[in-house]
C-alpha cells in the first residue's frame, strides 16, 4: 500500500496524484474552513481518464443550501442526488471524511454519518483528488485501510456556535461577523492566545494539526494568564510512547497521569484534538477517539489561555 504524506495548506483550487488509487478501506480527510461569504465548493475523486467517479458539491447560492453529489462520463453528467440538510456554514471549520466502502463513497461531516453516495465507475480508475471554490483547505489526508482508524468520527463535532464577539487578530475568521467561535487558521507556533471569558464559557476547544517526521515532543497547556498556574497540562512524548498530564501551581507539578492503553499522535500523522470542559473534568479526544478524562484540580473558571508549544505544526485552532 503506497504511503502519502499530509498535505497541508494547498492552494485552492487544487488538484493531486492519491498514491495507490483508491480501494476499498481508504480514506479521504480533509479539513478546512468554508469561507465567509461562499457561493460554493467541490470536492471530486477524478479518474485518469478525466471522467468524475465522485462529485460532491455543496451550493449556497441556489436559494436553498444543499449538497450536490453526481458523476461525470465522457464529458456527460449523470442524475443528481440532492440533499438538503447541510453541515457546513460560512466562517466555520469542518472535517470530511470520504471512506470508501465497496458499494459505496460513505461520508461524514464533523464527526457525523452525512451520506453515501454508490459506484458508478469502478475504483480502481480513480487516481486523482480535486479541491474547487470557495473553501480554505488546511490539511489533506489519505489512510490505507490498515490505519484508517486512526482517523474515525469525531466524538464530540465541531464546537457549536456562541454570541460571544471578541476581537480578530491576523489568521483569524471574524467571529463577530457570524457569531461563531473563534477560529485561528495555520498559526505559528508558539502559539498563545487568550480565550474569551473562560474555558468554563467556551467549554471546547479543537485544534487540528500535524506531527512532523522528526517530532520529540509538544505540549499544550490551559492556564490562568494572571498567575502563569496551568490547569491541564497535555505533553505528548513520541520518543518515550508517553502522552504525560498534569497541573502546575505556584511554579510547582502535581503527580504525572501517563496511563494509556495506545498513543493517538504518529509522526508525519495529522491529527484533531477536542478539549471538552465539563463540570467534573476535562474530556480529550483525538481523531474520534476518547483518549482520557483529566479531573479538574484547578477551577475551570480560571482557566483564560491558550498556549502550543514543541514539535508541531497548526492548521487550525478553534475556541
Amino acid at each position: 500500500m503506497a504511503f502519502q504524506q499530509p498535505i497541508l495548506n494547498p492552494i485552492v483550487p487544487f488538484s493531486g496524484p492519491i498514491f495507490g488509487g483508491l480501494s476499498e478501506g481508504k480514506m479521504v480527510l480533509i479539513q478546512g474552513v468554508v469561507q465567509p461569504f461562499v457561493k460554493s465548493f467541490g470536492v471530486n475523486l477524478r479518474c485518469g481518464n478525466g471522467d468524475i467517479a465522485f462529485h460532491f458539491n455543496p451550493r449556497f447560492n441556489e436559494g436553498r443550501p444543499m449538497v450536490v453529489c453526481n458523476t461525470e462520463q465522457n464529458g456527460s453528467w449523470g442524475a443528481e442526488e440532492r440533499t438538503y440538510h447541510v453541515p457546513f456554514h460560512p466562517g466555520i471549520y469542518f472535517e470530511v471524511i470520504i471512506n470508501v466502502k465497496g458499494h459505496c463513497y460513505q461520508v461524514s461531516v464533523n464527526g457525523q454519518h452525512f451520506l453515501e453516495y454508490r459506484h458508478r465507475l469502478p475504483l480502481h480508475t480513480v487516481q486523482i483528488l480535486e479541491i474547487k471554490g470557495d473553501v480554505t483547505v488546511n490539511c489533506i489526508n489519505f489512510t490505507s485501510p490498515s490505519i484508517s482508524n486512526v482517523f474515525a468520527q469525531p466524538v464530540y463535532g465541531v464546537p457549536a456556535p456562541t454570541r460571544k464577539k471578541v476581537k480578530n487578530f491576523p489568521g483569524q475568521v471574524p467571529a463577530a461577523l457570524h457569531n461563531t467561535p473563534m477560529t485561528v487558521t495555520n498559526p505559528v507556533v508558539p502559539f498563545q492566545v487568550a480565550i474569551p471569558g473562560s474555558i468554563a464559557r467556551t467549554r471546547k476547544i479543537t485544534i487540528v494539526g500535524n506531527v512532523p517526521f522528526h517530532a520529540n515532543s509538544f505540549h499544550i497547556n490551559l492556564k490562568n494568564s494572571m498567575t502563569g498556574n496551568i490547569a491541564l497540562h497535555i505533553n505528548p512524548r513520541l520518543r518515550e510512547r508517553a502522552l504525560v498530564r498534569n497541573t502546575q501551581t505556584h511554579g510547582m507539578w502535581g503527580s504525572e497521569e501517563r496511563h494509556l492503553s495506545t498513543l493517538p499522535f504518529a509522526p508525519g500523522q495529522a491529527f484533531q484534538m477536542e478539549i471538552m470542559n465539563t463540570r467534573k473534568c476535562y474530556q480529550v479526544s483525538v481523531n474520534g477517539l476518547y483518549v482520557f478524562d483529566y479531573v479538574h484540580r484547578l477551577p475551570a473558571n480560571q482557566v483564560d489561555q491558550l498556549q502550543i508549544a514543541g514539535d508541531v505544526t497548526l492548521s487550525c485552532v478553534q475556541y
